[in-house]
């Protein structure tokens, strides 16, 4: 149970580069779909630019499912043994943010500034700062700036990517 939990969460942390580095983003295959569109003679989908509330929801969402990760990697080994329990995780307070650019060019991305307000489990107030790619198709990919520090996983005694760095879209669409 362990080993499939973690060899998707490696798979996951390979896969949001990727998204980040413009690969087109949840789930095209790398296609620029209305390109793709106008050549066949076809109306091009329109652009959906997750924004506003839904984009903090989701944001904050993603920022409380990195927490629980992070929960799992932090406990002894021996209490590793069923990831599906409760655990402390500290807690989303708010979520910000701010446009910082339509696409250019022939980039089909939007560029977002997003801050989490949060607290750890020890109740101490933190702020972490996110660069969004909001893509057309209502998916977001964000990464931490500054990067955390990778994090000492307890569960495989090692270390590995910080939870909290990548986080990307839930939504059935940008699976």
């Amino acid at each position: 149970m362990v080993l499939v939990a973690l060899k998707r969460f490696a798979a996951l942390t390979l896969l949001i580069p990727a998204l980040a580095l413009g690969s087109g983003g949840c789930g095209s295959g790398g296609a620029d779909t209305a390109s793709g569109a106008a050549a066949s003679g076809e109306d091009a989908a329109p652009a959906h630019y997750v924004a506003g509330l839904e984009l903090r929801r989701q944001l904050a969402n993603a920022f409380d499912a990195g927490l629980y990760r992070l929960a799992v990697m932090s406990q002894p080994r021996d209490s590793a043994t069923d990831l599906g329990q409760s655990l402390p995780t500290g807690l989303v307070r708010t979520v910000s943010c701010e446009g910082a650019g339509a696409p250019q060019g022939s980039e089909r991305a939007e560029l977002a500034h997003c801050s989490v307000q949060w607290e750890t489990v020890a109740g101490a107030p933190r702020t972490t700062r996110y660069l969004v790619r909001l893509f057309p198709t209502g998916c977001f990919a964000a990464g931490a700036n500054p990067r955390f520090p990778q994090h000492r996983d307890a569960t495989i005694q090692t270390f590995s990517e910080h939870p909290l760095n990548a986080l990307v879209s839930v939504a059935r669409q940008c699976s």
